[in-house]
């Protein structure tokens, strides 16, 4: 049942005169820097399976890379002379890794992207051009992974160091 273009027309007045008294809503920039932001979409932390042996279900999930425990400062060294060689060393080699896991970890959601989105296409150009970016992504992602690595074992040995030398020279047998 097609309609003529008469009849649409009709319709469309007799939308817009029923609409006449209302009033539209404006948002305005003001408006918008006034709301909080909150993320798309909310995930709840996962909770460890009672049958696994410590292990969280994030750590065994298939597909995702391994994660390396964070180094932790031991207490002896959170008392150290404060401007100390090591402490400025050690705060650099951090904020080092820090920094080295956040680009590893951008890289391989990237590529997750990049993979969902050359599934996706049909056209054959479209996905040799995502194939190349995939190839980029995935070599920056090893040289990523590569600098992590090297930041962290650095950090853990300046640790093992601080450690060393914060151990008095005489020890009691």
């Amino acid at each position: 049942m097609s309609q003529t273009l008469a009849e649409i027309a009709k319709k469309e007045r007799e939308r817009r005169e029923s609409l006449k008294g209302k009033k539209g809503i404006v948002v305005t920039n003001a408006d918008l820097a006034k709301l909080k932001k909150k993320p798309a979409l909310e995930i709840p932390p996962a909770e460890p399976e009672q049958g696994t042996e410590g292990q969280s279900s994030e750590e065994t999930a298939p597909g995702s890379p391994p994660q390396a425990p964070e180094p932790v400062v031991p207490p002896a060294l959170a008392g150290a002379p404060s401007g100390s060689q090591n402490e400025v060393s050690l705060k650099a080699l951090q904020e080092r890794w820090e920094k080295a896991k956040e680009y590893v970890e951008l890289l391989t959601l990237k590529m997750g992207a990049l993979w969902q989105e050359f599934s996706s296409l049909d056209n054959p150009s479209a996905r040799e051009a995502i194939r190349l970016a995939i190839a980029e992504t995935f070599l920056k992602l090893q040289n990523a992974q590569e600098e992590e690595a090297k930041a962290r074992q650095e950090l853990e040995k300046l640790l093992g160091q601080i450690k060393k030398d914060s151990v008095p020279s005489l020890w009691i047998r």
